[in-house]
Parts: structure tokens; sequence; C-alpha cells
């Protein structure tokens, strides 16, 4: 399993390497540049306005939940007050000892574009790979007439805390990043676009138990209880409102039929991309005790360890208080289309229906391309190693 990580890795990380160098020997002549297909929204420079900062709460220090906030606490999370990591006395090594903290980390930034090579937060970059037939993970996003959709997803870190230096660097960051960084795109796995299934079944074999009747009666279940902001681990099969999550692939078929909003569709693909990286071991546990001192990988996605926020092209924020004033600029479209806060909160829990946050977020032509910003409940232990 450790050799397949490794590999993985590796392939993945040469892929988006020639996919980048690519685009920079591109650059001086103009061949890459920011296309009007691939939608530009930079979060760098837009976090301090439109990234949900209440969803960080509720903070639990020392095992005390304070700084409440409504977006809840896991129920394993850890509880202990005081916490020890590493160490082995036997060779005169000291352990870190110091107090526990858990709460909801803004760790990364997934895009969901019509287009792959697409990277609206690296500012609408368009690489240029799209006539490269092997390479090409599909353009459709449900508008093009064939009854079926197809979504691309770039992956980036972005663990704001610690890019803003609000926490000491290395002191409990969920993936071990501390800066802004392309993690993972999804034309660099194979399975993504796998229409026959068959690289998806080698990857996720328990597919085959849950394509059918089964997923079909867990959905509303999960739905409803998600909705409510306790997405059900148990049934890992399913993302709640947003639909089936196998097999893990950019498609979803008859969305036509079903009538599923934009938002809904790249709800799904964000919730399946990071469930396969789960299952590739490149995404790892943070929730409990034993993962306070050191990250163990997780190979089925845990759907309560995150929390979403619809961040571009409208973010989905606590709205404007009752009688407050209009804003200043009314003649932007995607502040005309961000309404008052419906349920209080300006993130959602992983298969939330977007009934309730977001499904009149997608902007037509300047705005169909979705960017998401992933909170992370984050256990961790921060102390000093004695001398």
């Amino acid at each position: 399993m450790i050799l397949f990580k490794l590999i993985v890795r590796f392939c993945a990380t040469c892929l988006l390497c020639l996919v980048l160098s690519s685009h920079a020997a591109h650059a001086d002549d103009g061949s890459v540049t920011k296309n009007l297909s691939c939608n530009n929204y930079s979060p760098l420079e837009t976090m301090f306005k439109d990234v949900c900062w209440s969803g960080m709460f509720p903070f639990r220090l020392m095992g005390a939940t304070f700084m409440d906030g409504k977006s809840g606490v896991p129920e394993d999370a850890n509880t202990d007050i005081l916490c020890k990591c590493g160490g082995d006395l036997s060779k005169g090594q000291l352990p870190r000892i110091g107090f526990t903290l858990g709460f909801w980390a803004p760790s990364k930034i997934m895009d969901v574009t019509r287009k792959p090579y697409c990277m609206p937060s690296l500012g609408g970059v368009q690489l240029p790979f799209g006539d490269v037939e092997f390479l090409n993970g599909g353009t459709n996003s449900g508008r093009g007439g064939r009854g079926d959709y197809f979504g691309n997803w770039v992956l980036y870190s972005f663990p704001l805390i610690y890019m803003l230096r609000l926490i000491d660097d290395g002191a409990c960051p969920p993936d071990g990043m501390t800066e802004f960084d392309l993690l993972q795109a999804s034309p660099s796995f194979p399975n993504w676009n796998d229409v026959l299934g068959r690289y998806t079944t080698f990857i996720n074999p328990e597919m085959l138990l849950f394509t059918g009747v089964t997923s079909l009666v867990a959905l509303p279940i999960d739905a409803v209880s998600s909705s409510a902001g306790k997405p059900i681990n148990e049934l890992f099969w399913t993302a709640g409102a947003w639909g089936p999550m196998y097999p893990i692939t950019g498609f979803y078929y008859g969305s036509q039929k079903t009538k599923q909003d934009p938002v809904t569709l790249s709800s799904l693909t964000a919730v399946r991309g990071i469930s396969l990286l789960h299952r590739l071991g490149l995404l790892n546990e943070t929730i409990g005790k034993s993962n306070m001192c050191e990250r163990n990988p997780r190979y089925v996605i845990r759907k309560d360890a995150y929390r979403w926020q619809f961040l571009a092209p409208s973010p989905e924020t606590n709205g404007p208080m009752p009688g407050a004033a209009p804003p200043a600029d009314t003649t932007s479209q995607v502040r005309e289309v961000n309404p008052p806060t419906r349920f209080g909160s300006c993130n959602h829990a992983t298969g939330a229906s977007s009934a309730g946050w977001g499904m009149w977020r997608d902007v037509p032509a300047t705005g169909e391309d979705h960017s998401y910003l992933i909170f992370q409940w984050t256990d961790c232990c921060i102390g000093i190693t004695p001398n």
C-alpha cells in the first residue's frame, strides 16, 4: 500500500509539473493567457471580504467548547485537556507536552470547472492541453444537450490561518501545508474520465455494491440528515442531497432528466474528488485523539470532517443584517445574486441541499466555474518540548 501511494503521488506530481512547465514555456509568446471560457476569481485578492471567517467556530480548547458557532463539532472530536506527542525516554527524547485545540480550519480550495486545465483560483489560467485527447478530461457541464454532466476539478492548499501567521507554523495544519499551493487536478487521474469503469472499479471495487438500489434507498435518508448538518458517515456511498458518491468519476448521467441545478452538480464533483484522494491515501484523518500528533491516512471519506463554503462566483456569506442599507456598489452582478442568509451560517455540511444555501449562485457566462473553500475539523496538540 505504501508503494502504491508513492507511485500515485509520483505520477500525479509529474503530470502536474509537465502541465505547469508547458504553461511557463508558452507564457512569453502569449499562447497561454486568461481565457474567456475559464472564469477568474483569484481568492488571494478577495479572501478578506469573501471568506466565511465565522465558519471556523466553534473552538474547542482544552476539551471545552467556547466561542460558539453554528458549524457544530464532530461527535468523536477530542475532549482531552492536555496532550503529549512523540518522545522516547529510553532514548533520551523528551515528548512535546501541551494543551489540545480543535477547530474548523479553512484548509483547501477546490475549483470545479467546465473545461480541463482551467484554474480560476490562479487568475483564470487555461493551460493548452484541450487538443491532447489522452489528457483531455472532458468539457461538458450539463448544458451541452447530451443529458449528462461532466465536471473537472483542481485542488489547492489554502491554510488561511497559517498564511496570515495567526498561529505558529507547523502547530497543527491539517495536511502539513502552510502556504497556498496547487495540490492535485482531476486530469492527473485516469479514472476521472473513465466511461467504461475499468480504472474506477480497480480503485473502488466496492462501487459494484453501491451503484444500484442500495444507493437509491440510502440517498434520501442521508440527504435529510446532511441538510440538518449531520451527514451519516456510515452511508459513505452517498453524498446526501448532491447525489451518489459512486462511481467516483466526473460523470453524472441523466442530470438533465433529474433537473439538477449546476451548484448541486459541482458540489457532487467536488466531494467525489475529495473521496478519490482519500481512497488513494493522499488525504489524512484529522479528528480524534489518535490523530492529534500524527495524521493517519483514511481511505474512505469521512463526510462530517468537512464543511463547504461556496466561494465564487457569488460567495456564500452571512448576508446583510436586517434593515441594513443596500451596498454602495449596485452594479455588480455577483452581489446582486447573493441574497441574505437562509439558515444563519455561511458554510454548509457535506451533502446539504443547495436549496438552503446556493442553487441560485451560478452566474451564467461569467460565473459557471465554481470555487469551494473547504473547512476541515482539526484536532491538534499545541505545546513545547522541555529542554
